[in-house]
């Protein structure tokens, strides 16, 4: 189970007892002029979305269609016929996979990898042998990709869900005989056709990302820049870019002195880069649209999400983890309970099946609203592509809408007025815009993203 990580003690500057009210807005000390590292940033994330933009919205937009169509234009996404069978023979057979896992509740993961892990590779292969004997073919490539995807992208969602809580665990989903076969299947074998890098969620993510929780340390921190600006994002696809190949993270790691993490990253890169050059040296038009495309297309999208998830802080605690990471409720695409976000950082190894229990504890004991005081950054009926779109095009009104005030006495005024504050508020860089005294929490929590007990719930298991 791990060690039990410390209570996540407030700021100095956070007052107790204190009513909801509106804040000053957060000023940026640049007044949005860029500096010329920045300038560099923003001019190579503009190249870098100039070429990935108009290929994976293309193929993403595909996956939307081919779910309206499917559920003809009505309900919300997976209520069509294609993805209500998947679950439905799922649930009807995940009943033969659980003999094989750690956890009886993953017994449709067996599911996902026969589908991912099989049939997905078979039209790869397939894909790759009719290249070669008839040379490259847009249209097969097209379909194979929104195919790759799946309705509403969720083969995709799924990929990476389940990448990331393979990353998260010590000992592996599977167990028995499939324990060592199968401990790193979703990183080292799925992953390859979704743009994933092997190591990067086992490390980058989970020891630096979980380590220092969007802090200056955080090698794809939000909280440097307001988010609430296209440019600011565009400047911040680089750095997210260089996390995905594993560049990043190396690099700290190194500064670290954490060697060994240094050399399992680059391990990871050899192998992919032994599997890119494998297909490249037969075809270099396969390779690059089948295998190298999926890289650009993780990069793009992950990092809309990552912007989602952590574009809040509190202005009085940056690390206040309940606004500074996002929660939605009855999201339509809430694979595996993620948009729980602020359980997956208070317990990053535990098992999503918990998540909502832990959820309504934390609730149940206020600190979803400071006991009345401050409000957490919750979102209903919503998604993370969606909260995106609203958050770089400053719709103010449409988030205030859809934002959850738990304490009951906010206006919707009010509620802009807090959501524009802290999308504004900069922890650290040039565009700092806060001044409080914190308590240690921003060099890191040395707790390596495996942690999953925590006191006051540690009746909840994996």
């Amino acid at each position: 189970m791990g060690t039990v990580p410390r209570a996540r003690s407030v700021s100095a500057n956070a007052n107790e007892g204190e009513k909801p009210r509106i804040v000053k807005e957060a000023i940026d000390p640049l007044q949005g002029k860029l500096l010329p590292q920045e300038w560099m940033m923003f001019t190579t994330g503009c190249v870098m979305a100039g070429i990935l933009f108009p290929l994976t919205a293309t193929t993403v937009a595909s996956t939307v269609l081919w779910d309206a169509l499917d559920r003809g234009f009505r309900g919300r996404p997976q209520d069509g016929v294609v993805m209500t069978a998947a679950k439905w023979v799922t649930e009807k057979t995940d009943f033969m996979g659980r003999p094989f896992m750690r956890n009886p509740k993953d017994g449709f993961v067996c599911h996902i990898v026969f589908l991912l892990g099989i049939v997905i590779p078979g039209l790869f292969l397939w894909s790759f042998l009719h290249t070669l004997e008839n040379g490259f073919n847009p249209y097969y490539c097209f379909a194979y990709h929104v195919f790759r995807l799946g309705p509403y992208f969720m083969n995709f969602a799924y990929c990476y869900t389940m990448c990331h809580k393979e990353g998260h665990t010590q000992l592996g989903l599977f167990k028995g005989i499939l324990a060592k076969p199968m401990s790193a299947v979703f990183n080292w074998w799925i992953g390859l056709f979704y743009g994933v890098m092997p190591s990067s969620f086992v490390y980058g993510h989970s020891i630096n990302h979980h380590k220092y929780n969007n802090g200056p340390g955080d090698v794809v921190t939000t909280s440097d820049k307001p988010r609430d600006n296209f440019r600011n994002f565009m400047a911040y696809l680089p750095r997210w870019g260089l996390y995905s190949i594993n560049v990043s993270t190396v690099i700290q790691f190194f500064k670290e002195g954490q060697y060994k993490t240094c050399f399992n990253m680059l391990l990871g890169n050899l192998y992919w880069a032994t599997w890119f050059f494998a297909f490249y040296s037969q075809n270099p038009q396969f390779a690059i649209w089948y295998v190298l495309f999926p890289v650009g297309e993780n990069v793009l999208l992950l990092a809309c999400i990552n912007w989602t998830w952590h574009a809040f802080l509190n202005a009085e605690d940056p690390e206040d983890e309940f606004v500074g990471s996002v929660t939605i409720l009855d999201g339509p695409i809430n694979v595996l309970q993620e948009d729980y976000h602020v359980v997956h950082h208070q317990y990053p190894g535990a098992h999503w099946s918990t998540h909502e229990q832990r959820y309504e504890t934390h609730y149940k004991a206020g600190e979803y609203t400071n006991n009345g005081t401050k409000p957490a950054t919750i979102f209903r009926d919503t998604h993370a592509f969606e909260l995106f779109a609203l958050i770089v095009l400053r719709e103010y009104d449409e988030l205030a809408k859809k934002f959850v005030d738990h304490s009951g006495t906010l206006s919707h005024d009010d509620k802009k007025a807090i959501l524009q504050q802290r999308l504004r508020t900069c922890w650290w860089g040039p565009r700092r815009n806060l001044d409080i005294k914190l308590q240690g929490k921003e060099l890191g929590n040395h707790d390596d993203g495996h942690v999953v007990t925590r006191k006051g719930v540690e009746d909840l298991q994996n």
